[in-house]
């Protein structure tokens, strides 16, 4: 049996050959590498699929009699999967695979895996650096003390110093995987509340969390951080701005670590210039990488980061061996 592997410097042959070292479906596969070079290749989007990164053209004739194909960011299309005359599954390090040609496969009615749960642990971890760093001005302070400005006494001043995080009401927009471990995550701060805001889960979900379910409306009102956990599916495009901004507590925090894509970045512009919120930390941007200058990088009352939420050794382990076991037991029980 054979695999064509399209791996990365995230990715890495390494990583995967760790992965599959023991399984012993895997010891019978003869793996065929190509490295498609991202992060150091960027992105490619087109009207159908996105956030991918081409393959050689060498492929076409490796891909041929593979049975199998397993990827992180290469891009599987109509035309690769047109030389695939003997692929039978498809594996793909992602919790969405954006850059899969999914309805091309469903044609040929071969399945796909993919990785649910792969960025949980790095993402929500991520995210409560963010609030800590924010809630306690750590930024700020960085700045200062970097440009030589010794400002201990303005941060020690009662109206500047910011309350303590068992003062703290946060609210999550969206209550999946990540929001669910952000929770878990927060549980040893004793923080006041924990709001969150999802149709699709229901309140029983959220008690064993200790979560109160709520509206939009409220969580944005009643919330010191806001942090958005929601997937993106274009329907939902922009979905928080310029109404939902305004319904922000002054000396709020507002923290993106899902998609871009939600957010008004122009209406959030503007909210930071107002105060509502005070402070924002965003990891994901609308475009991404940026050409030129961002309009949120004009601000100082801002953290950004360039989509490294899940950028933890975890992420890529925790992908390559969930890869690896379900590629293995379809073949296992298929041919048992």
């Amino acid at each position: 049996m054979k695999a064509v592997v399209f791996t990365d410097c995230f990715f890495t042959r390494e990583v995967f050959e760790k992965a599959i070292r023991e399984l012993s479906f895997w010891q019978g596969v003869r793996c065929v590498y190509f490295d498609v070079g991202w992060p150091k290749i960027p992105f490619s989007h087109d009207t159908r699929l996105r956030e991918y990164v081409p393959y050689p053209r060498e492929v076409f004739q490796e891909i041929q009699d593979a049975e199998i194909l397993i990827t992180q960011m290469g891009l599987v299309d109509e035309s690769l999967l047109a030389h695939a005359h003997s692929l039978e599954v498809v594996g793909c390090l992602r919790s969405g695979p954006v850059n899969i040609d999914v309805e091309a496969l469903a044609k040929r009615k071969i399945p796909l895996f993919t990785v649910p749960e792969r960025s949980v642990e790095a993402v929500a971890e991520f995210t409560l650096g963010l609030f800590i760093a924010a809630r306690r001005k750590i930024l700020q302070a960085c700045r200062e003390t970097q440009r030589g400005i010794w400002s201990q006494s303005f941060y020690f001043t009662y109206e500047f110093a910011p309350p303590s995080l068992s003062e703290t009401v946060v609210g999550l927009v969206g209550f999946g995987r990540i929001a669910r471990r952000v929770a878990e995550l927060l549980k040893p701060f004793r923080v006041r509340e924990i709001l969150a805001y999802d149709p699709y889960v229901d309140q029983e979900v959220m008690t064993q969390y200790g979560v109160t379910k709520t509206t939009l409306e409220d969580l944005l009102t009643n919330s010191d951080v806001v942090s958005l956990h929601v997937r993106y599916t274009g329907s939902n495009e922009k979905m928080l701005g310029e109404r939902e901004f305004r319904l922000m507590k002054p000396g709020s925090i507002f923290i993106n670590t899902a998609r871009g894509e939600l957010v008004d970045e122009e209406a959030l512009y503007r909210a930071l210039k107002r105060g509502r919120p005070a402070f924002a930390c965003i990891d994901t941007f609308c475009c991404e990488p940026w050409e030129g200058k961002h309009l949120l990088a004009e601000l100082d009352n801002v953290l950004l980061t360039p989509h490294i939420a899940g950028a933890s050794r975890s992420t890529v382990e925790v992908g390559a061996r969930e890869v690896a076991k379900c590629v293995a037991a379809y073949f296992e029980e298929r041919y048992r």
